[in-house]
């Protein structure tokens, strides 16, 4: 199922502001990448040995559930394994959650 479209102009909005806030360009640069009701933030940094080969890791994961109209967290552990963002506070508003990934409040997002 894809997204709607109200939802999905706050997916360019919200998390393409993030991605161009956090985009050092050659450092370090975040995308999306949006498949049904799913975006995945993915941050890619060069390789210190070889700095012309970026490595790529995933970051967060955002759920939409047109059931209830909330999105749902997740978090990618260091074996790439999607975690949901365990405060308790990973079912909202996009709005909320993309403040949450931002300020990361439990270490688990940024480095």
């Amino acid at each position: 199922m894809a997204l709607p479209e109200t939802e999905q102009q706050k997916v360019d909005t919200l998390l393409g502001h993030l991605c161009q806030q956090r985009t050092v360009p050659d450092q370090v640069t975040l995308k999306l990448e949006t498949k049904g009701n799913r975006v995945v933030l993915t941050e890619s940094r060069p390789l210190f040995i070889d700095p012309s080969v970026w490595n790529e890791i995933k970051i967060a994961q955002f759920e939409y559930s047109s059931d209830s109209g909330n999105w749902t967290l997740y978090w990618y552990d260091r074996k790439n394994r999607r975690q949901p963002y365990p405060t308790g506070r990973n079912r909202d508003t996009l709005e909320k959650l993309v403040r949450e990934v931002d300020s990361d409040p439990t270490g688990i997002f940024w480095e």
